[in-house]
């Protein structure tokens, strides 16, 4: 699963040709640095993932498990969050599926998802 972290350098990437700073990355998107510096060590607000989701063209809910986690400190409550994560992404290509076949068989996945594979 990626972290937050990894959330802002894709956007950064995404948004810019070059660096980015995060306060750069912070004006663009209507937040502060200290907001965006916050959001990289694992205190990222749940408006912001929606945003960086936006910007990744990527499911929101991806973002949203990976800020939950981050900010998660009782360790059973983030085990039992991982565990249904795991669960829910084990099925993704099962219910993407059909929407394929409608396609012709053809998948595109996002630049930052084949990333991953």
């Amino acid at each position: 699963m990626q972290t937050c972290s990894d959330y802002i350098a894709a956007a950064k990437a995404a948004m810019s040709e070059g660096r980015m700073s995060d306060r750069e990355l912070g004006e663009r998107l209507g937040y502060s640095q200290q907001a965006i510096a916050a959001a990289k060590h694992g205190n990222m607000s749940d408006p912001l993932a929606l945003l960086l989701a936006d910007v990744l063209k990527i499911d929101a809910g991806q973002v949203l498990m990976a800020a939950r986690l981050e900010r998660e400190k009782d360790p059973a409550v983030r085990a039992a969050l991982e565990a249904w994560s795991r669960k829910v992404t084990a099925l993704l290509p099962v219910i993407a599926a059909p929407a394929d076949l409608l396609r012709g068989g053809k998948r595109e996945l996002p630049t930052f998802a084949r990333h991953n594979e």
